[in-house]
């Protein structure tokens, strides 16, 4: 290897990367293969990723293999965890998971992050070698040492609910705060929520919201439900209503089951917003159809009463039902009364004995 392939390689990189000159990935790929010629590595790997992602030549996966394998076999620690990558997912070679640990292993072993993170997966998941969480842990733990977030936030998270290892808040709260300190959403989501909770933390509402706010930036749904819920009901600091409303709409327009509950709350009773009952019945209904027992009650109880919808026993009874066969205790009385009064319903002494018993058991739980 020569100095001239060092220098087709960076040349190669500029027209790659647009830097200093026009991007052009046919440029790019003319420098990669000469210095490719000469065996350098980074070269071979370049010219792997650009027939892997299509860029300036047909996506070809069977021949991005080929030039990883190539690399790999020169030792670059990239190719290595990419060919891992490729023989977990089956992508352009059969799956393989002994050949996979090989590279990973080989990789993680040159200090490659992503490779030790990809390393301890296989060991967390007991993928082609036995279920050994203390080793994942090892691997996690030089990759989180090197500062990557989604590492970082791996042992956080494994330290908060004990999987692996003894559960260890200031642990999980250290690796945790690292990650989001980086700006990773699911580690800025978790330490607010263990500011919220109080969870091995002094409970702050503050730090909670400030959190939430960075993860709700990035549009993490769960951190833009929780930040809405915060501003529902947290302390005097952080509760704002309108606010809480506008969030967890959002998060409701977005399929989030518990966020459709909240929000139909809100309209219902005219929080932070103008009462709306036809809204709360839409979104009480979007949670009902994907099982929410709490709307399936609330839509009962609208139609049974006639509020924000016409008035429907039967339509009532339906909702009702559904929220009572899973342990609804209020339906489960409201399903016991109409029985026994016979409103909306066949009077039915024995039906309205069987709802009150079912709650009882339900609320003895």
């Amino acid at each position: 290897m020569t100095g001239m392939a060092q220098a087709h390689y960076r040349l190669g990189m500029n027209y790659f990367q647009g830097k200093g000159v026009e991007k052009s990935f046919a440029e790019a790929m003319k420098w990669f293969r000469l210095a490719a010629q000469e065996n350098y590595p980074r070269a071979i790997f370049m010219l792997g990723r650009m027939y892997d992602a299509g860029k300036g030549i047909t996506e070809n996966q069977a021949e991005a293999i080929k030039y990883y394998q190539q690399a790999a076999g020169l030792g670059y620690a990239r190719a290595q965890n990419l060919l891992g990558q490729a023989y977990i997912k089956g992508r352009g070679v059969a799956a393989d998971y002994d050949d996979a640990i090989k590279w990973f292993r080989l990789a993680a072993e040159q200090n490659l992050s992503d490779a030790q993170y990809n390393l301890g997966l296989m060991y967390a998941k007991g993928n082609g070698v036995p279920k050994d969480f203390l080793e994942a842990r090892r691997w996690w733990s030089l990759a989180a040492e090197q500062g990557n977030p989604k590492v970082q936030f791996t042992l956080g998270h494994m330290y908060l609910v004990g999987k692996g290892v003894k559960k260890n808040y200031s642990k999980a709260r250290q690796w945790l705060r690292q990650a989001a300190e980086q700006g990773l959403p699911t580690a800025q989501y978790h330490l607010g929520m263990m500011y919220a909770r109080g969870t091995g933390v002094l409970q702050s509402f503050t730090e909670a919201r400030n959190w939430l706010q960075k993860a709700t930036e990035q549009n993490d749904l769960e951190a833009i439900y929780q930040l809405g819920k915060l501003f529902s009901s947290g302390n005097d600091e952080v509760r704002d209503p309108s606010s809480a409303v506008v969030l967890l709409q959002q998060a409701a327009t977005r399929g989030h089951q518990r966020a459709q509950v909240a929000a139909a709350h809100h309209f219902a009773k005219g929080i932070g917003t103008a009462q709306d009952l036809q809204l709360a019945y839409h979104w009480w209904l979007e949670a009902a159809k994907s099982g929410n027992a709490d709307a399936q009650y609330n839509l009962g109880i609208m139609h049974l009463n006639g509020k924000g919808v016409k008035r429907e026993f039967l339509e009532g009874k339906k909702w009702l039902a559904r929220a009572a066969d899973q342990g609804h205790t209020k339906a489960q009385y409201c399903l016991g009364v109409m029985y026994s009064t016979g409103k909306g319903v066949p009077q039915d002494m024995d039906e309205a004995l069987r709802w009150k018993e079912a709650a009882e058991f339900w609320e003895s739980l």
